[in-house]
């Protein structure tokens, strides 16, 4: 047998090659759903356990895509159920590793298949949501930009995505006053100041709460932004954007 296994964005799939004297003799594919903090290698070793461990005829050769901790243990109890020698490896070279790459794309090609584009979205909503500690994914995020154009022509840009897709209608641009030059803290403090006057004002072109707030800058930037929705009682996460 030789496995391949595929982590896709909301679905996982494995497909098995079984293989006799040479010839494709069946090919398995399997959809499943798996934790985010659980590593291939620990599904594979789960899988692997709960696929062979029940049967009676076992293969003498099962190729793994990738080392488990279990490896040599899987082949002993193997061996001892099967009543001959059953070797669970990882192919390094030639033909079998050839194979072993062949259910990999099996195993991916389903994957790819069976996703749907809500889902890829949903993905990698959920992981942006995990790598920033939020309390669950984002849907109105909200980005801040500065840019200066000359001593006294400094603008703003809101760009607004929600679901992971632009939402063009609600960009806005803000040209900012009583600037004596270009600063981009004081400009992050006024225009984030007049967005978010506007939101609790409850003007109606800015009536949406963003779930998270994105920021063109470092750390200093972020403070700005933290201060300024403090000092409005908003709990909105803010994050920097360091190019």
């Amino acid at each position: 047998d030789i496995w391949g296994l595929y982590r896709g964005s909301g679905k996982s799939c494995y497909a098995i090659l079984h293989m006799e004297e040479g010839n494709l003799a069946g090919r398995e594919t399997e959809l499943f759903s798996a934790p985010n903090e659980e590593s291939e290698a620990e599904m594979l070793s789960a899988l692997t356990a709960q696929y062979y461990l029940p049967r009676a005829i076992l293969p003498h050769e099962i190729l793994l895509p990738m080392e488990t901790e279990d490896c040599e243990e899987l082949s002993e109890v193997l061996t001892k159920r099967a009543g001959h020698k059953v070797w669970v490896h990882v192919p390094q070279r030639g033909e079998k590793a050839e194979l072993r790459a062949m259910a990999q794309r099996n195993a991916q090609e389903e994957t790819e298949r069976a996703t749907t584009v809500e889902e890829r979205t949903a993905y990698t909503l959920e992981l942006l949501g995990k790598m920033l500690n939020l309390p669950e994914p984002p849907k109105r995020m909200e980005s801040f930009d500065i840019s200066n154009t000359g001593k006294s022509d400094i603008v703003a840009s809101m760009v607004v995505y929600v679901n992971a897709k632009p939402l063009k209608r609600d960009y806005r641009r803000f040209k900012l006053k009583d600037m004596d030059g270009p600063d981009d803290y004081a400009s992050m403090e006024q225009v984030l100041t007049r967005r978010f006057r506007r939101y609790l004002d409850g003007d109606e072109k800015f009536v949406e709460k963003p779930d998270l707030l994105l920021i063109d800058g470092g750390l200093e930037h972020v403070r700005v932004a933290r201060r300024v929705l403090e000092a409005m009682a908003l709990d909105i996460p803010a994050f920097g954007m360091v190019k």
